[in-house]
């Protein structure tokens, strides 16, 4: 018969000093603490449960007492009695807070705003469509699914997965009271957005597939944008900006009269894309609006009044990055704004007399002149395309386009351009 064993002591656990082996002190009805080598004291249950021994841990000491230790082990004794295991409901507890952790760690990176960013950073666009992107979404979707603390930053937002389709068509169609065509680009995201958010576990379905965008928003309108075309109001033009004060939007605007890039391209143009000996301009395929990385960078050729102006404004700002910097800030690029300002302040903002322009009405100008003088210059509809970085839609007849080089072709267009623009600007 097994010796009964003698309760322990305070007095007797304080005194208890570890040895080079682990070793145990007895208090009865199988709760025992062991003693380890490095000085830790550890509450153990042994107990059986149908013909199973098991150990069960109840704490350590000084944290739970002697006494705090015995509770416990009375309590699980109860348990084990009723046939309740105390180390499986222990799992199960486990298992349960585990479940529940992970299902609010799933509930709060759920959240709308959250899978918005994350969706967002996975895009590829170039900086100004995506800063674009997330003030559209900031302004015009979160106040609506999230909640603010008092500095406006967002605190929490609603589950993706609880968003109803009628609930983000009340939202698109409030913005498109105001402005249908952010309205229409907003939808289009949150198509993109729902199905970013299903790939990663974050909703079961795409709500916006409810949505039928013709019957929920209005017919689009499209509006060219205004430029000049004739060719007086054109050569006046030309004659305002060599006059212009300011250097560095003056030729800013000179260079985009004869290379009509895109405001962005514009305004961003680095040295390190010019080659003044070959008369090249070459913007990476990554800086473009058609970012699709089987085509190539985009070239441009440069007539001589383009290589005149850069000559020009390389006297001022060739010691840095860009071609055109900041007025006041040198070290940062140009604001594609600032050319349209200076336009606007030459009078050239009457869209009802013909006489609007902007950094990208001088695409349309080219293009609308050069097909009014296609015979005189001879160049193809590619090629006058291709100055423009103007892509075939279909995916499978650019892929057979792209290699095609225009390069020498465009040269000449772009110098007929350039003397047909010297030309223009002599006109009284």
């Amino acid at each position: 018969m097994a010796r009964k064993a003698i309760p322990l002591t305070d007095t007797e656990i304080k005194k208890a000093k570890p040895t080079d082996k682990d070793y145990k002190l007895f208090d009865g009805g199988g709760l025992f603490m062991l003693v380890k080598t490095n000085g830790g004291k550890l509450w153990r249950l042994k107990y059986n449960f149908e013909g199973k021994e098991k150990l069960l841990s109840l704490g350590t000491y000084p944290t739970t007492s002697l006494l705090e230790a015995r509770a416990k082990r009375d309590e699980h004794k109860k348990d084990i009695a009723k046939g309740i295991d105390p180390s499986a409901e222990r799992k199960e507890i486990k298992t349960n807070i585990e479940v529940q952790k992970i299902e609010n760690e799933a509930l709060k990176s759920g959240q709308f705003h959250l899978i918005t960013y994350g969706w967002l950073d996975t895009l590829t666009n170039d900086e100004t469509t995506m800063t674009k992107r997330r003030r559209a979404f900031e302004r015009d979707i979160f106040p609506y699914l999230c909640e603010y603390d008092k500095q406006h930053v967002i605190v929490s937002s609603k589950h993706i997965g609880s968003i109803t389709h009628g609930e983000l068509l009340r939202i698109i169609n409030e913005k498109e009271k105001t402005a249908a065509e952010t309205a229409r680009r907003l939808f289009t995201d949150c198509n993109r957005l729902w199905l970013y958010a299903i790939s990663h576990g974050h909703a079961s379905f795409n709500i916006t597939t409810n949505i039928s965008k013709k019957d929920a928003l209005k017919k689009q309108v499209k509006n060219h944008y205004a430029k000049i075309t004739d060719e007086k109001i054109l050569g006046e033009l030309l004659r305002a900006l060599d006059s212009y004060s300011g250097i560095i939007i003056r030729n800013a605007l000179r260079f985009t009269s004869i290379i009509p890039l895109r405001a962005e391209n514009l305004s961003e143009l680095k040295w390190s894309y010019i080659d003044l000996d070959k008369a090249t301009l070459t913007i990476p395929r990554s800086k473009m609006k058609v970012k699709d990385k089987k085509l190539p960078d985009f070239i441009l050729p440069l007539p001589r009044q383009a290589i005149a102006i850069l000559q020009e404004i390389k006297e001022l700002t060739g010691w840095g990055e860009w071609v055109f910097h900041g007025i006041s800030k040198p070290l940062v690029h140009m604001d594609k704004e600032s050319p349209n300002k200076a336009l606007r302040s030459m009078g050239f903002n009457d869209e009802i007399n013909g006489r609007k322009q902007t950094i990208h009405s001088f695409r349309g100008t080219y293009r609308s002149l050069c097909e009014t003088y296609a015979r005189e210059h001879g160049a193809s509809f590619e090629v006058m395309e291709k100055v423009l970085d103007h892509q075939e839609a279909n995916q499978a007849v650019r892929a057979y386009t792209h290699k095609a080089d225009y390069t020498e072709q465009m040269r000449e267009l772009l110098q007929w351009w350039a003397d047909f623009l010297d030309t223009t600007k002599g006109m009284k």
